[in-house]
């Protein structure tokens, strides 16, 4: 269990458990207008979710879609106790089948996305499931957000700093461009670690810069405990 600010998580059941990677990401996308649609994609025990609630309650709706049947489990017990309930729907099922058949336009769509490749797959299957990159890669993930966007959607994802130069290849060729990017050093003094970055349809001038989480001491930074103040307790 982790308590935040204004809600709490559960995730006994998930294949992926709660990290900072979904924090950083929900904290640091741009926050949607009001009266928006929201897809979350592999969203765990539901906690970026939860923190696109919080952040922008005048959102119609969140739609939450993993393919562990654990971390659904959870999700809904989490959306349940908070106060967002309403607007939170929990979906069990294949996101490339989704994107095939929901029918939906998304105004903004949200992924902490899976990791690893068949040559560091987890030991724990239901792990691997959620993590491993051969059942969703980042070509499949464009592919399918791509038939879910508006116009002015925007896509938002955190992933390995190493792989930025194929998924920036990748969301070009599906047709989406780099609108805001940030990359993150776990550690100060050390090589990023993570990026965060935002995807539009339209090509626009971007904006880059650097997020340090953790001091040489490894106290929080102040710019790590400025963007995530809002959430923890």
């Amino acid at each position: 269990m982790f308590k935040f600010k204004y809600f709490t998580i559960y995730d006994q059941n998930s294949a992926m458990k709660v990290g900072t990677d979904g924090v950083l990401l929900g904290a640091w996308i741009t926050l949607p207008p009001k009266e928006t649609t929201l897809l979350d994609i592999g969203s765990g025990s539901g906690i970026l979710s939860l923190i696109m609630a919080q952040r922008s309650e005048g959102c119609l709706y969140i739609d939450a879609i993993d393919i562990d049947e654990g971390a659904i489990k959870d999700s809904k017990k989490n959306f349940e106790l908070s106060n967002w309930n309403s607007m939170l729907n929990p979906i069990l099922g294949n996101f490339v089948s989704y994107s095939d058949n929901c029918g939906r336009r998304y105004d903004t769509i949200v992924s902490n996305p899976p990791f690893f490749t068949e040559d560091t797959l987890s030991p724990d299957f239901k792990r691997a499931s959620a993590r491993n990159t051969t059942s969703l890669n980042f070509e499949t993930l464009f592919q399918g957000v791509a038939k879910i966007s508006k116009p002015n959607t925007i896509f938002a994802m955190i992933f390995p700093a190493d792989n930025y130069s194929l998924v920036a290849q990748t969301a070009l060729l599906n047709g989406f461009y780099l609108r805001r990017l940030t990359w993150v050093v776990t550690v100060e003094g050390t090589e990023p670690k993570r990026v965060l970055t935002e995807w539009g349809r339209v090509q626009k001038q971007f904006t880059t810069d650097t997020l340090i989480v953790s001091n040489r001491d490894g106290s929080f930074s102040a710019d790590y405990k400025e963007l995530t103040k809002e959430l923890y307790l």
